[in-house]
This record gives C-alpha cells, structure tokens and sequence, in this order.
C-alpha cells in the first residue's frame, strides 16, 4: 500500500520512505539509510505538474529497495535495488519505476472512487477467455486464468496468468505478418489435459514439431494483458524485466498506457 502525505523536498522525502519502510519491516527508522536518486518537477495523473523522488534505501540486514515519494509514497518492495538497476539503463530503470508509480496511483484511486472496480462482467469475461484460447489463431493461449481485473473508467483491464502456443499451421512473412498455410486447415488440436506444457520458442522460424517431453513450441510468457477486447503486446520485455513485471503487471499495465511521466531525453544526473 502507498501512503497518501505528498512531500516537497528531498529530506521530507528521504524522511517519509525511512518511515514507511521501517513501519512496514518493523524495523527502527534510524537504521535505515536513504538516498534521492532522482527528482524532478513532473506532470502528475491529474494534469498538475508536481514533485517526485527516487529513493533508494538500505536497511543493515542487507535488504534494500528503491521507493517514490511525490503526490503519494510507495515501495516497491517487490525489487531490490540490483533488480531496478536490471529494468535497463539509468533513466530507463527509473522510467520503468516511474511507470509503475503512475499505474500504482491509477489502481489506488480506481478501487477508492469507482464501485465495482474489481468485478468483471462474467460473459464478457468468458468471450474474452474463449478468444486467447481460439485454436484458430496463429497464437493459441494455454493455461489462461484470470489473476486480476480492473475498471478504469470505461477502460476494462485483465490481467491472465497464461502462455501462448504457436500454431503450426500459419507461417511468417515479414511483409503480411502471420498467414494460414491453408484457408481450410487452421484448427489446431490440442490435447484436454488442464496443463499444457510449453517450451519457449520465437514464432518467427521455422516451428519445430512436438518436442519429446510433450512440450509445444511457444511462448512462456506468465501474463497476458488484455484492455477491452485487445491484447496489450509485452513481446518487448526481455525475460529478467517480464519475471519483475509479472509481479505488478497491473501498474505495469495502466503505467504504460497512462504513466505521464517521460524522463528519456532528461540528461543524466
């Protein structure tokens, strides 16, 4: 949870992630030791332009993490300070922090102000499902199950636990994309068992046949993202960021489409 007290100024931020994280480990805030990464005046999810701050903190057991305070504070606690520093290089693992605390606010406010925010409509829900799952796509979704829904607005956001298994009857073409070997053969079978293994393998080459552990050639990709009927591409995620992300795929989500905040072209500090 992230705590609603904005800070102004780098001490009033390094004293609030001290606070926050000591309460949250139970731990003496005195032993904790903070420091500002990164801030800047920035604009915020209402339109405002307001201050925000990267804190990096370190408590002597050897835990550490890296936390923002701005509008609102939260701590990531889901990464180490060496996983943020994996998210790519300086200002693009801040611009992923960054992200996921606009996508954090978005989820906050959504599930305070809007009723209903977490119930899906069930047919929607089941159409949805049924699509990931359409064997005559040139992408088959296996073990597909909802993990978390959100209404933003009249926005609808699903997050899937799942994978995709390519389909064996379409072929690549770098001009046209993903096209049917035959306009008459593009069901794929697929066995009935409830867990189907799957074997990480790009769609881009030649699909090889059903491996001997029973493994189908595809994608181990742990979520899926889908925003009304349309799935949200993560193919850009290199394994080590998509395990980080898969535990806030949510912020990740509503970070990526809504996070106001563009440091890229921001000179180093």
């Amino acid at each position: 949870m992230s705590t609603l007290r904005p800070v102004v100024s780098a001490a009033q931020a390094r004293d609030e992630v001290r606070d926050y994280v000591a309460q949250e480990l139970g731990i003496e805030p005195g032993s904790i030791q903070t420091r500002v990464a990164f801030n800047r005046e920035l604009p915020w999810v209402d339109g405002r332009t307001r201050p925000c701050f990267l804190v990096e903190w370190a408590e002597p057991n050897g835990r550490d993490g890296v936390a923002l305070a701005g509008p609102y504070t939260h701590n990531f606690f889901e990464f180490s300070r060496a996983d943020a520093y994996q998210l790519g290089t300086q200002n693009a693992w801040r611009q992923q922090l960054l992200n996921l605390y606009a996508g954090c606010e978005l989820v906050v406010q959504a599930r305070l102000t809007q009723p209903l925010t977490d119930v899906p409509d069930p047919t929607r829900l089941a159409v949805i499902k049924q699509a990931l799952e359409e064997r005559t796509n040139w992408r088959i979704g296996v073990n597909v199950s909802l993990r978390e829904f959100l209404r933003l607005g009249t926005d609808e956001y699903y997050i899937f636990n799942g994978s995709w298994v390519w389909n064996p009857n379409y072929r690549y073409s770098h001009l046209k994309g993903f096209i049917p070997y035959s306009e008459e053969k593009t069901l794929m079978d697929l066995p009935k068992q409830e867990f189907i293994p799957v074997k990480s393998f790009s769609p881009f080459e030649a699909i090889p046949p059903l491996g001997e552990d029973g493994a189908y050639p595809g994608e181990l990709v742990s979520f899926i993202i889908v925003k009304n009927n349309q799935i949200l591409e993560t193919r850009g995620l290199d394994l080590y960021t998509r395990t980080l992300m898969n535990q806030v795929a949510m912020f990740y989500a509503l970070g990526r489409e809504h996070g106001p905040f563009q440091i890229e072209l921001v000179e180093q500090m």
